[in-house]
């Protein structure tokens, strides 16, 4: 019953997601902040501490991208600056303390600025934010499949027991192979491009998958809401996606997708 609640609730996320996305641009950027708050909401939530002020980044930096020439470049500086502060919370051995500071940061560089960004890159090219939520959705279903039938070594017991590296591996190759695949059918990207954006974004996604983790362990919780049935919160179900979302479009800038 678990796995069909999950999967029913799967599909109506990819369904708002993917067709907002390429039924009008309005619509899809509502969708967005209306995730982007939800997810700011249940982190206030677990860590107990408010910042009214992250609630305004999201459009403020719309507003940013509008009127700023090199707005677009300056958003995909701060969210890999964001991917780096994540990296540095997640290997950090001390516990940090969550202060309203850290809460007012994650919420900016983890949570807003990746949004926007993907906000951006649709009003760019629709395909390309489907080809990232195709790489993320079979990273996690491949490393699911695969980690639940053979995985024996655990990736990170002490922050997600229940996570193996044969799933993550795993995850990778599958998302990979089918990606690579629908890619070169679709002409999405060239094949250098491609197989370079996959693999970061897929092993980006694992781990901010574990970043998150880290989060909700240190605040003893399992999830971080009830709102989308079998799998959590709204941030739950982003967790792949947040830290994911600069590192892909980085790719992209590189080799000339996008500017």
């Amino acid at each position: 019953m678990t796995l069909f609640v999950r999967s029913i609730t799967s599909l109506c996320y990819a369904a708002l997601l993917l067709g907002s996305l390429y039924l009008d641009a309005t619509f899809f950027t509502l969708v967005v902040l209306t995730m982007a708050s939800l997810s700011l909401l249940e982190i206030q939530r677990i860590t107990n501490k408010k910042s009214l002020i992250v609630f305004l980044t999201f459009p403020a930096f719309l507003l940013f991208s509008h009127f700023v020439e090199y707005a677009f470049l300056t958003l995909l500086l701060l969210g890999t600056i964001g991917v780096q502060l994540m990296a540095n919370f997640y290997w950090r051995k001390r516990k940090i303390s969550f202060t309203k500071t850290f809460v007012t940061v994650l919420g900016i560089f983890g949570v807003s600025v990746p949004l926007v960004l993907l906000v951006l890159l649709g009003r760019q090219n629709p395909d390309f934010v489907a080809f990232f939520f195709g790489i993320i959705w079979l990273n996690d279903t491949g490393a699911y499949l695969v980690g639940s039938s053979m995985g024996k070594h655990l990736l990170a017991s002490a922050i997600s027991p229940n996570k193996t590296i044969e799933g993550s591996i795993g995850g990778v190759v599958i998302s990979t192979t089918i990606m690579l695949y629908m890619g070169t059918y679709f002409e999405i990207l060239d094949a250098k491009t491609m197989f370079a954006a996959i693999i970061i974004t897929a092993i980006g996604g694992g781990f901010g998958d574990l970043v998150q983790s880290k989060i909700k362990r240190q605040c003893g919780i399992k999830d971080s809401g009830r709102i989308l049935p079998g799998h959590g919160g709204m941030y739950d179900r982003l967790d792949s996606s947040l830290l994911a979302i600069p590192l892909y479009i980085l790719i992209l800038f590189v080799f000339g997708y996008v500017s």
